[in-house]
């Protein structure tokens, strides 16, 4: 039975890509078709999928238009009488129209009686049809010929416009062909319109615009905000979702004013949005406020040997209709987010029992992985406003030499000891700061009771770690400061202290969060070259290690969206390389076991909570309709926004996807609704109405371009001019396609 659900689940995902994908190109050709016919032109063929080579599954003819099927599933297209994509070929059609007039073909209605005889064509009867009503014209001796090769490409079109048939794409007016153009677009935004409001009308789900957590180091931490804090308006402009402040980031304004309330006052706030080395857009450090209610039921297989049978049988009744929601800690009431991770972390290190409605299951705690070797501390990276760090004078670029006396403390695991040290009613900590000019200062700082720790070191490769209750943020250096026992092989090389990392490989992993891990694929498994420059050693080691599962053999995308498990192959033995420079200046490579750490424990736990989501569901059609057009102007701003950021460098154009993860990505969305679905095709198809817009033929832009031109100076673009810029824009175009592809299929790393 289960085999059959899966079987049913992938079929739908795949029939509703295809659908999706299909309809937002056949809606855009549809657009070009109708209009085409409202203007009189003549529509020699209208196809769904493509008719490459000839192939079809059948066509048929209704009136002047060949309908059809073609057997590549990639869109559709229309060819209208006399449209050319290329303008090389209008020379071409002209001959084409000459020689059709020339046969007794079509040919325009007699010239105007008032039209100069010294400057047009005669009209007479065909020579082979006396009595036919269409004329052909006939060049004067004295003009040298129609198609004398020295008159110019402009003059030439002039003399010749005459010569197309009345329902020819060329023989309408400039407004016209405008019209044509320009219908394709439309549709795109009309479709986007339609797929947003259909969505209102199911109920779209968005996450508040509350905080979750905020990074150390972070802008927001800087800034002052906290977890808890909601988002009222950004820059002045009410905030309805999470998804807002995410938009605004991407914009790369130099200062966003966010209004937040907290504890029902309402303050304004100014946050300086950055992006790291590596990152893909600008980021201000927050992710959303979780509830408190599980997010799945299935716990990952990284965490599923510490649970035990009866917790996971539990976790297993969680459902969309019937979810779990945590009610107690260790018999304590929590009634939010905060409250429970307060809990939670007195208890870090320990097993808890955790009530969800009503039953109690045991969670344990998660040891985090590490490496037998301890790195470097690095430079305070940001000072806390009015910490008692900043009144004592401790500065951005001082270092810690030592805490509490410890001078071996490992600066990855220093967040949970000075958890540790809060927990145990610490009200100080003694702390030796080394300045920027070696001198060496000994301050004893306020440690704050709070135990809200941070896990945001998936959102940015190149965050700092820190603690709010110490008020400061601190970098890592990737050089080895220490080094633990471990079983080397014989021959091999072994770190040495001072020896600095610049490139790590976790052998035999799984492909982690397939084409977003920002990592090197290679035949060993996830690659960080440039570590220290694009990439820092807590993303590597408190994140992307932390999830690393062993490889099985590797399957490619297309059997990996299907389900598709490797046969035969045993799970590998994860480890760590570490690519090393000494002080001789000499690479060398290490191979370390991964161990599980005895002091340094997951924050989560191993099950994730669901972000507080609110539902926005119209009241009737024009409610909705009016949504859909908010959220499709919406998406269009946020495109043309992020074209704007990639061209002044604030978003990286590693953060581009193509065709295949496109489809991928609405694969994965259609799994999760109508409504999520819907609004995914509304982002599409709004992105390809701006797309399409762009001043580059030969994308409808440029035909754009070419109308203007025509439309002001009453003539047509030189023909040699169009035909350069055409093949321009196709290769960027192609070079664009090459680049997304090679990213979705991960040849091009989005490190």
């Amino acid at each position: 039975m289960e085999i059959l659900t899966t079987i049913w689940t992938v079929t739908v995902g795949v029939l509703l890509v295809i659908l999706g994908f299909n309809a937002l190109i056949i809606v855009h050709e549809w657009g070009h078709f109708i209009v085409a016919r409202l203007c009189g032109v003549r529509c020699e063929k209208f196809y769904i999928w493509f008719d490459f080579w000839g192939l079809k599954f059948f066509k048929f003819k209704w009136g002047d238009t060949e309908y059809g099927l073609g057997l590549f599933p990639l869109g559709g297209y229309v060819k209208m009488l006399g449209q050319e994509d290329n303008p090389g070929a209008i020379q071409a059609e002209i001959e084409r129209a000459k020689l059709q007039a020339g046969t007794g073909g079509l040919a325009s209605p007699a010239l105007d009686a008032e039209q100069d005889t010294d400057t047009v064509d005669y009209p007479t009867k065909p020579k082979n049809n006396p009595n036919a009503d269409t004329v052909d014209f006939v060049p004067k001796a004295d003009a040298g010929g129609l198609a004398s090769p020295a008159q110019d490409t402009n003059e030439v079109l002039k003399l010749t416009c005459p010569i197309f048939a009345p329902d020819s794409y060329l023989s309408k007016s400039v407004p016209q062909r405008l019209a044509i153009i320009v219908a394709g677009v439309i549709m795109n935004f009309l479709f986007a319109i339609v797929c947003a409001a259909g969505a209102y009308m199911i109920g779209v789900k968005e996450a508040i615009p509350a905080i979750g957590e905020v990074m150390p180091g972070s802008p927001a931490w800087e800034a002052g905000l906290q977890t808890g804090d909601k988002i009222l308006a950004l820059d002045g402009t009410p905030s309805r979702s999470f998804g807002d402040v995410i938009k605004k980031m991407i914009e790369g304004k130099k200062t966003v004013q966010l209004t937040i309330e907290r504890q029902g006052e309402t303050l304004d706030v100014d946050v300086t949005p950055r992006k790291r080395s590596g990152d893909l857009h600008p980021k201000i450090g927050v992710s959303p406020l979780p509830t408190l209610e599980l997010w799945s039921g299935k716990i990952s297989p990284r965490w599923k040997q510490y649970y035990t049978a009866g917790t996971l049988e539990t976790f297993g009744k969680h459902s969309e209709t019937e979810p779990l929601w945590l009610e107690k800690v260790d018999g304590q009431a929590v009634s939010s987010y905060i409250e429970y991770q307060d809990v939670q972390l007195q208890k870090i290190g320990q097993p808890i029992t955790c009530t969800f409605n009503g039953m109690d299951v045991v969670v344990p705690a998660i040891p985090m992985r590490e490496i037998p070797v301890r790195f470097k501390m690095g430079t305070i990276a940001a000072v806390l406003t009015d910490s008692d760090a900043e009144k004592q004078g401790v500065q951005e670029g001082d270092t810690i030499v030592s805490v509490d006396g410890d001078t071996d403390f490992d600066p990855l695991k220093l967040p949970q000891i000075l958890l540790q040290k809060v927990n145990a009613e610490q009200k100080s900590v003694e702390l030796v700061i080394q300045k920027a000019d070696g001198a060496e200062q000994t301050l004893t700082l306020e440690l704050k009771p709070m135990r809200f720790l941070s896990d945001l070191a998936s959102q940015s490769m190149r965050e700092p770690l820190g603690s709010a209750a110490l008020g400061l943020a601190w970098n890592v250096e990737p050089v080895i400061a220490a080094v633990g026992e471990y079983e080397s092989v014989s021959g091999q090389s072994t770190p040495a202290i001072g020896d600095k990392v610049v490139g790590v490989v976790v052998n035999n992993c799984a492909i982690l969060l397939d084409k977003n891990s920002f990592s090197d694929r290679t035949e060993l498994g996830l690659s960080f070259p440039n570590v220290g420059k694009n990439v820092g050693i807590p993303y590597i080691f408190t994140f992307v290690l932390q999830k690393a599962q062993p490889s099985k053999g590797e399957l490619p995308w297309w059997s990996r969206m299907l389900g598709e498990k490797p046969k035969n192959e045993e799970e590998k033995i994860l480890s760590v390389r570490l690519i090393l420079e000494g002080a001789d200046q000499m690479t060398k490579v290490v191979d370390l076991p991964i161990l599980e750490a005895d002091d340094w424990f997951q924050l989560e736990r191993g099950y994730d909570l669901k972000p507080a989501l609110e539902t926005f569901t119209a009241n009737g059609i024009g409610e909705a309709l009016s949504l859909g057009t908010v959220k499709t102007v919406d998406f269009s701003l946020l495109i043309y926004r992020t074209l704007n950021s990639l061209i002044n460098g604030k978003v990286s154009p590693r953060a581009l996807s193509g065709p295949v993860g496109i489809v991928t990505f609405i694969y994965q969305v259609a799994q999760s609704g109508w409504s999520e679905y819907l609004i995914l095709l509304c982002l599409i198809g709004a992105n390809l109405a701006v797309i399409n817009l762009l001043p580059i033929p030969p994308l409808d832009g440029g035909h754009v371009l070419f109308l203007t031109y025509e439309g002001i100076f009453r003539r047509p673009p030189n023909e040699m001019v169009q035909v350069i810029l055409s093949y321009i824009g196709l290769f960027l175009i192609i070079l664009l396609m090459v680049w997304t592809v090679s990213l979705d299929l991960t040849c091009i790393p989005r490190l």
